[in-house]
């Protein structure tokens, strides 16, 4: 989102900017995670089949683009429908991994 707003302003430094530190930021947490899990690899312990987290992205992603095309000034709790379904994808979705 930031990328999107640094680009219609004109800012393209910005933009490049956030993109590399944004993926930098994700492959130093990667390499973290690798260092504190203590039982080998964290690619060998992660399970083959990242199908359900693959979709969740997917529609969360989809209702962010829904909401860059229809943006609402007041909603429920002051925040727009997208933010909603959003905080729902995601809890629903942490709660279906964690009960398993």
């Amino acid at each position: 989102m930031t990328t999107l707003a640094a680009v219609r302003r004109g800012a393209l430094t910005l933009a490049v900017g956030g993109i590399i530190g944004g993926n930098t930021f994700d492959v130093i947490l990667v390499a973290a995670s690798d260092i504190a899990y203590r039982d080998g690899s964290i690619y060998h312990a992660s399970s083959g089949r990242p199908d359900f987290i693959i979709v969740l992205t997917i529609m969360m992603t989809a209702v962010l683009l829904l909401g860059l095309l229809r943006r609402e000034k007041y909603g429920f709790a002051n925040i727009g429908f997208e933010s909603l379904l959003i905080l729902l994808i995601y809890g629903g979705g942490t709660a279906l991994l964690l009960t398993g």
